[in-house]
């Protein structure tokens, strides 16, 4: 390997050691490997600070960036307290049946919301109920998690790697949901039946509790009644847009901000109160995120990796599939499912190039395999995906704290099930029926 790449590895390798120790927060890491690269790729000649900064994929910030003033201001009418009432009260005094309502929700709410915001309105509210009820709520929120990364899968906007996916190869809005909806409904249905088993004993409870539940007014919940019409508006538009945007010829980040227009101007004199829900750390570490794996693709670190994949496959296009999937999945648990399609985009550029896999296909269904492999996949370690992370912190600050050994020891057969029954519908879908 030449310095160049022993180079960039280590910075990458040093960024991660300090995400994942938890010494440094995740974005001042991200920032500070970002500059680490471009000063060590600029003194080597490989990577300057221009070209650093053409790695930004502004259609996913932009993109991010939308969808987080819009849900914010939904948020803000009660509209997520209401579909938890809601959920609670058609269980009907069953602890299963509320489990498969939440995690249906979860999942259907990530898909067109984005599921880091959905779980952040989800979680403190899933706490407060299971807490009236007198109940564990772990393995809700461990549920949660896992059907919001599964439901996040399923279009372009419910996952930000899908975003990462849509925006560098791109994919529009509408062949998410034809290819991608049908497989994430048959796991997310599958994944249902094992939570049965899992959490049985936290399931097979007195359900006397429940009578606190259906006392409450679901309607009370909606706050603001003007904003939430007006929100409902701004989302109806932004989501048939993103079903045409193909169509008339505009990107996807300016759908999203379409929408946050709309309900900025519909709702707000003043612009102040709806950016206080923009995240602005995330979209930093993102920006970094892209400077730091351009290093690396600068370097030549990542046809490597699409190399190693080419040949793994052994020039079978199914066990090419399966390898692609299970590295994708494996990144995903151990940095992250937003580094890691950063990272395995070029690789898998890569990967095609030599392989000649599916080629003939209108949409290679080796980025179905990417998509489902790092969102599943993040489901696997609490710092596999931005949601579980802030999960966990909700609910330590709510005095039940999620610990990554006690997560990971459920989360993680789960997922590894949820990623083995991907590769199956992917063989069958696009090498057995096509």
């Amino acid at each position: 390997m030449s310095s160049a790449m022993i180079g960039s590895v280590i910075i990458f390798g040093l960024t991660f050691y300090g995400i994942l120790s938890r010494r440094i927060n995740r974005t001042i890491a991200v920032m500070m490997g970002a500059v680490a690269m471009v000063f060590f790729g600029h003194w080597l000649g490989f990577y300057e600070p221009s070209i650093a900064l053409d790695y930004i994929d502004f259609n996913t910030i932009g993109l991010l960036l939308g969808m987080m003033i819009l849900v914010g201001v939904l948020g803000e009418t009660g509209f997520f307290k209401f579909l938890a009432i809601k959920t609670a009260r058609f269980s009907k005094g069953s602890y299963y049946r509320l489990l498969a309502f939440f995690v249906l929700v979860t999942a259907f709410t990530s898909a067109f919301l984005d599921n880091v915001t959905t779980v952040l309105l989800m979680a403190p509210i899933t706490i407060t109920i299971t807490d009236e009820l007198d109940i564990d709520p772990i393995p809700f929120l461990i549920a949660g998690i896992i059907s919001s990364n599964i439901g996040g899968a399923a279009t372009l906007v419910g996952d930000p790697p899908n975003m990462v996916i849509g925006s560098l190869v791109g994919i529009n809005f509408n062949a998410f949901i034809l290819y991608l909806a049908p497989i994430v409904i048959i796991i997310l249905f599958s994944v249902l039946l094992v939570f049965e088993i899992i959490f049985e004993d936290t399931l097979d409870r007195d359900s006397e509790n429940f009578r606190r539940i259906t006392e409450m007014d679901e309607k009370a919940s909606i706050t603001d009644k003007d904003l939430f019409y007006k929100s409902m508006i701004a989302l109806s538009i932004t989501i048939f847009l993103f079903t045409i945007h193909h169509i008339i010829g505009i990107e996807p980040w300016l759908v999203a901000m379409t929408g946050a227009s709309i309900v900025l101007f519909l709702s707000f004199t003043s612009p102040e109160r709806p950016l206080k829900h923009v995240h602005w750390a995330t979209l930093l570490f993102f920006a970094g995120k892209f400077i730091l794996v351009g290093g690396l693709d600068r370097a030549g670190v990542l046809r490597i990796v699409g190399s190693s994949m080419a040949t793994a496959s052994g020039g079978y296009p199914v066990l090419g599939l399966f390898v692609l999937l299970m590295v994708s999945g494996i990144f995903a648990m151990l940095v992250g499912n937003i580094p890691s399609v950063i990272a395995l985009i070029p690789a898998v550029n890569v990967f095609i190039q030599q392989t000649q896999f599916f080629v003939e296909y209108p949409i290679n269904p080796l980025w179905w395999a990417l998509s489902l492999g790092v969102c599943l996949g993040g489901s696997g370690t609490l710092v596999g995906a931005h949601a579980n992370l802030m999960v966990s912190s909700i609910s330590e600050k709510m005095g039940h704290p999620l610990s990554f050994v006690n997560y990971t020891k459920t989360a993680l057969p789960i997922t590894i099930f949820s990623l083995l029954l991907s590769f199956f519908l992917l063989w069958a879908f696009f090498v057995v029926l096509m």
